[in-house]
């Protein structure tokens, strides 16, 4: 299954045989301070919360993102992983904490390839 929108996503995650805990950080875009002049400034994704769901307390983007601007931090990026539980049960709560911590370490690294982003009008984004 191709995965364009969030929608996708969480059927996707729905279908999988094992339960799956959707891991979503939001981040602020800063420019880099040090651009060469006249260079297009490159920006640098800073994770400002995170929070950790079942598939099934989620339906819609535009619900999550509702419930984000009630926590009242600004955030320009979505990003979203998952962690798969076993033997039909979620992970518990000192597994998904660690996937959580992992995940912020690697979008303050630049390492999000296993990450899907979404900006705050539901669009897929891509990596360049």
């Amino acid at each position: 299954m191709q995965i364009t929108t969030f929608e996708d996503l969480l059927m996707a995650a729905a279908m999988q045989t094992v339960p799956q805990r959707l891991l979503i950080a939001f981040a602020q875009a800063e420019a880099e301070p040090d651009a060469a002049p006249g260079a297009t400034p490159r920006s640098t994704l800073v994770p400002v919360m995170c929070v950790d769901k079942q598939v099934g307390e989620l339906d819609t983007f535009a619900h999550l993102v509702e419930e984000a601007q009630g926590m009242g931090q600004h955030w320009d990026v979505m990003l979203i992983s998952t962690l798969s539980g076993q033997n039909g049960v979620l992970p518990d709560p000192q597994r998904t904490e660690a996937a959580l911590n992992l995940m912020l370490g690697q979008i303050q690294q630049g390492q999000m390839e296993r990450m899907l982003a979404f900006d705050r009008s539901g669009d897929l984004l891509q990596y360049h």
